[in-house]
């Protein structure tokens, strides 16, 4: 009896993954669930049907790069990388128009390769599609709040603040909501350098402006 993880599922299919890059290309294959089988030496599974040995290979993970499934091999003294949605795509989704060369997870799940939920879209569609991932939308605007805590006045309050020794450098960072790291380098002048509490400009008071101009005049 075989492994339960070698088994297929319900209708998958398989398709051989090809290697031009070498002359005896390792034999691998991709299914329409987005899943990887090896039948490379040492990792070999067989069912026995009527007394007749199957080759049915071994179910493998493979790699992830950037949140996606990859087959990542060597073979002959070259590395040989294949994502594995856009393996699926092009065994077992319908292929788009000369421009569709990218392919999308319509649920926004990269790890989530089956046939039904890639697409063939074009370079525009994609980035469109990229627009409407809610997990991207959730990261911009956490990205976008952290980078702007700290306004000019602000840092002019704490440059203030850093003057006064009896102040304590870890309540001024909790106030302000920046790391210990961040007020070291604001005191230090590292960052927010051009901000200064020295040459602070006050305007003048309106009865001086108006004797001014009455002069002038």
């Amino acid at each position: 009896m075989s492994d339960r993880k070698n088994q297929s599922f319900w209708n998958e299919k398989w398709a051989p993954i090809s290697f031009d890059e070498v002359e005896n290309p390792p034999r691998y294959e991709v299914s329409n669930y987005g899943r990887l089988r090896s039948f490379q030496t040492g990792s070999r599974a067989s069912t026995t049907t009527t007394d007749r040995q199957t080759e049915v290979g071994t179910i493998i993970k493979g790699s992830t790069i950037q949140g996606y499934r990859s087959l990542n091999i060597r073979a002959e003294g070259k590395t040989l990388n294949r994502y594995v949605h856009k393996l699926v795509a092009s065994h077992f989704c319908q292929p788009g128009g000369p421009d569709d060369t990218y392919v999308i997870h319509l649920d926004f799940d990269k790890l989530n390769n089956f046939y039904q939920n890639l697409r063939f879209v074009t370079k525009e569609e994609m980035i469109e599609h990229n627009r409407q991932n809610p997990n991207l939308k959730d990261r911009v605007v956490k990205r976008a709040t952290s980078n702007y805590k700290l306004t000019e006045s602000k840092v002019k309050i704490i440059k203030k603040l850093l003057r006064n020794d009896k102040n304590r450098l870890k309540m001024i960072a909790k106030q302000f909501g920046i790391t210990h790291t961040q007020l070291n380098r604001i005191r230090s002048g590292e960052n927010w350098k051009h901000v200064s509490i020295d040459e602070e400009q006050h305007p003048a008071p309106a009865s001086r402006q108006k004797v001014r101009s009455e002069v002038k005049s």
